[in-house]
């Protein structure tokens, strides 16, 4: 199967950008499980190696993946920790995908996926002390409430590292993203992380490590 970018996608005159954008939002049926998250991996590897990267994981941290799509965050983290890792998506479509791309540290009992709303997360308090989401933020309903909830979910001094791209890289794909996105920058995300509670707030500035108009907001 040829493999197609990210970009290639957004820009396709072949596919209606209406529906483009909904399977970015929840990726489903085939399309989703075997064209979108090997697009979702390919095409946001290097924010999503960046968001990862920021949260400096130790060998004893617990992680979690929100909307982990293709899989790469939770493959970049099982290399660098020997604890527990969960992995949550608001697709059941992605979850079934990852019973197979994800397999052995599924069967060996390293990985947990889980189906859940970001909002709504059926896992106890202080599970985690690392969080990674990646280019999910523009789709949640109540971004406070899913902050709040993902908070709830750190372990005392847990870390969060949130990556996004601002409005001047999302107007590129314009005739997708004006279908069920929320645009935002980095003042905003910092604000809405402040008011759920997170301290020691911070937005990594783009230093060559990912693509210009891409950002990694970390707190604690």
């Amino acid at each position: 199967m040829k493999s197609v970018s990210r970009a290639e996608l957004l820009l396709s005159p072949l596919i209606p950008h209406r529906y483009i954008a909904a399977q970015l939002r929840q990726p489903s049926g085939p399309f989703g499980r075997i064209v979108m998250t090997r697009v979702l991996n390919r095409g946001n590897a290097e924010l999503i190696n960046a968001t990862v990267d920021a949260l400096a994981l130790s060998r004893g941290d617990a992680f979690m993946d929100l909307g982990f799509g293709g899989g790469l965050g939770l493959q970049l983290a099982a290399a660098r920790t020997d604890a527990p890792l969960w992995g949550v998506d608001f697709s059941a479509d992605v979850v079934l995908a990852a019973s197979s791309t994800l397999r052995k540290p599924i069967a060996a009992g390293r990985l947990n996926v889980i189906c859940a709303d970001v909002a709504d997360l059926p896992l106890r308090d202080g599970l985690v002390q690392a969080i990674c989401t990646t280019n999910t933020i523009y789709f949640w309903p109540d971004p406070l409430a899913g902050l709040r909830s993902l908070r709830r979910v750190l372990s005392q001094g847990g870390r969060l590292a949130l990556g996004f791209s601002g409005a001047s890289k999302m107007r590129e794909f314009g005739k997708v993203t004006t279908h069920g996105f929320t645009i935002y920058e980095p003042e905003r995300v910092e604000s809405l992380m402040r008011e759920a509670g997170f301290s020691q707030v911070q937005t990594l500035a783009q230093n060559g490590k990912f693509s210009r108009g891409d950002y990694v907001c970390l707190a604690q």
